[in-house]
């Protein structure tokens, strides 16, 4: 039997654990980045995915629509910068 092997969006994206205490209190968790849905970018056969949260939030959609632009995607999905830190995944002082 094959071994299955955990890992997690840090060890993925290759950056170390943030410090609880200068860690982005947005959306992005500490990576820079949200991954946002919008179905009507779905253009896979078949595709049922549904992330209502995203379509009805008016400033994730703006930036998924920018997003969009630059680079098409065919899944319905785009790493978009986190509103809350500017992609640096670290506390701001607005936050």
């Amino acid at each position: 039997m094959a071994e299955i092997e955990i890992t997690d969006r840090y060890q993925a994206l290759g950056i170390p654990y943030p410090d609880p205490e200068t860690v982005c209190q947005g959306q992005c968790e500490g990576t820079g980045c949200v991954p946002v849905y919008v179905s009507r970018g779905d253009r896979r056969k078949g595709a049922t995915h549904s992330r209502p949260d995203d379509e009805t939030d008016e400033a994730l959609r703006a930036l998924w629509f920018a997003a969009d632009e630059k680079d098409r995607c065919k899944d319905g999905w785009h790493l978009v910068v986190c509103r809350g830190c500017g992609a640096t995944g670290k506390l701001t002082i607005d936050q």
